[in-house]
């Protein structure tokens, strides 16, 4: 194949699933959120690892706004706005994640001339609107008003200005389809800093201090030092993974649109007298370490 023949090639793309997919990073994952979304079934879960099937896939985009950790790589489908307005020009409505991020953008109403088109999404709508109530910001406008273009007459300056704005965004277009690929942008923690989407805890009379949780965490969600366990779910986006992997199933999840806070737990410092060898504790009462405690669980007569 010559260099054109590759350039053109390049300009292509299909969606693909990256490997920090939760179900790549642990057998345990139970996330399917994109196979539950896909209308299509151009997701099939082989092994535990999701695969995408360009036959059927259409590019709609679902799977990656539904995907917790941006790991469904593509270009996300355009949107028609006009004076900061969302104009519905198709019966594929936007989920609430888009419209969130939609709103972070400067849009601030959804309008279509076909009232069943908005009443189809009016369930999106109305928990959108219910999540920016709760973020302190005012609701989407809806509207099946007519909606008309309106024409503009350029000045010779301002359609020069309009030319050099189209080949930019030509050159754009133009360029190799990875390059183009925009799936991090749908990650709501960096929009609103100031607010949390989910809410974590731990169970500290299950808690092993094992760490899985925190390794397995690419949000950076979960700490464990010497003195304590903090939790920082501003970045949490709901994968499921640490609960999915927590071996004592001792962490919670609760989505839900709250202003940032950190939980700390403190961890107590001990010599075992078993063992005679340190360990740490979220339990202040605790008296052998976990080795311990378990042998002895083990050889006692309810284990028999």
């Amino acid at each position: 194949m010559g260099l054109l023949g590759k350039w053109i090639e390049s300009l292509d793309y299909q969606f693909e699933i990256l490997p920090t997919c939760t179900r790549h990073k642990s057998p345990r994952s139970t996330c399917q959120r994109c196979f539950d979304v896909c209308k299509e079934a151009a997701i099939s879960i082989d092994h535990n690892i999701p695969i995408i099937s360009p036959k059927k896939c259409i590019e709609c985009g679902k799977c990656m706004a539904a995907c917790p950790v941006q790991a469904i790589a593509g270009i996300f489908p355009k949107r028609t706005v006009v004076n900061n307005t969302l104009v519905m020009t198709s019966a594929d409505f936007p989920t609430v994640k888009e419209l969130l991020l939609l709103y972070k953008n400067g849009v601030r109403g959804i309008i279509s001339e076909n009232p069943e088109r908005l009443e189809d999404g009016k369930e999106v709508i109305d928990l959108a609107n219910s999540m920016l109530e709760q973020l302190g910001e005012e609701p989407f406008t809806v509207s099946t008003d007519p909606f008309e273009k309106a024409e503009k007459v350029y000045s010779r300056r301002e359609l020069f200005s309009v030319w050099h704005q189209e080949s930019q965004s030509l050159m754009k277009q133009a360029v190799p389809a990875k390059w183009r690929f925009n799936h991090t942008q749908l990650d709501l923690a960096k929009y609103y800093p100031d607010f949390q989407f989910a809410t974590l805890s731990v169970d500290t009379k299950k808690c092993t201090l094992c760490k899985t949780c925190e390794f397995l965490c690419e949000k950076n969600c979960l700490t464990i030092s010497e003195t304590g366990f903090t939790i920082n779910a501003q970045s949490c986006s709901a994968c499921q993974l640490c609960v999915d992997s927590c071996p004592e199933q001792a962490i919670i999840i609760e989505e839900k649109v709250s202003q940032v806070f950190d939980v700390h737990y403190p961890i107590y410092q001990k010599i075992c007298p078993v063992c005679g060898q340190p360990y740490a504790t979220l339990r202040e009462d605790d008296q052998k370490c976990v080795a311990c405690t378990k042998q002895e669980g083990f050889l006692s007569p309810v284990y028999i």
